[in-house]
């Protein structure tokens, strides 16, 4: 009896310490984003994540190109071996 008591207690009192560490972050998480210097990041990273999107885009369509360069190289490659069976 006592030791279930004591292992309700002590689940009790960890629930407890996980709410409060909850709310204290986000209590603190409203705050993050203040100042000249987390702007001058946020505003580091977004230019990043913008030359990243630019690469990205340009990476696809060249792969985008290479892949119907590949599939017309081999329909001709198919089309050239038939005629010479023929």
């Amino acid at each position: 009896m006592l030791v279930s008591s004591i292992a309700r207690l002590n689940v009790h009192n960890t629930l407890n310490n996980s709410a409060s560490l909850q709310n204290n972050n986000a209590s603190n998480s409203a705050h993050t984003f203040g100042g000249e210097h987390e702007l001058s990041m946020l505003n580091k990273i977004d230019n990043k994540l913008s030359l990243d999107l630019l690469t990205n885009k340009l990476l696809y369509k060249v792969n985008y190109l290479q892949e119907k360069f590949a599939g017309k190289n081999q329909h001709n490659n198919v089309k050239n071996s038939l005629n010479v069976l023929a």
